[in-house]
């Protein structure tokens, strides 16, 4: 049982350095302070910020789940979190680079701007790309 925990303990850990490392580049790509923007009730940083996280979490679970838990996929859900972190970014500098204007902009915008939704199906779509290379 304590060894479950361990591993349980251990998995959340890399599971929360994951999350933490992609909430930072996801700042660095967008102008401003995420957190702040989301913090002022800003939808448009709540989105992007919502959905990247959510597509992190959704790589990292099927990560564990077809890697194997236990210590042996352990590295298995940092390597591949670490590629969705990856995935995601690309996905994000493609899709602004293919709109005109700077999508990280519309993160300051006060109201809810179509290209924060964009920008949420984008994420979304890289996380399920992942996640299908895993099966």
């Amino acid at each position: 049982m304590l060894e479950l925990v361990g591993q349980v303990l251990a998995y959340s850990g890399v599971g929360l350095v994951v999350l933490v490392a992609g909430f930072f580049v996801i700042d660095l790509l967008t102008p401003g302070k995420l957190g702040q923007l989301v913090m002022d009730g800003n939808v448009n940083a709540a989105v992007i910020a919502a959905t990247w996280l959510l597509s992190l979490g959704l790589i990292l679970w099927f990560a564990i789940y077809f890697t194997g838990a236990g210590w042996a996929g352990l590295d298995d859900a940092l390597v591949y979190g670490a590629v969705g972190v990856a995935a995601q970014a690309v996905g994000f500098v493609v899709l602004d680079a293919l709109t005109p204007g700077r999508l990280g902009v519309i993160c300051q915008e006060s109201r809810l701007h179509p290209a924060a939704l964009v920008s949420a199906a984008i994420q979304l779509a890289v996380a399920l790309v992942v996640c299908a290379s895993l099966t």
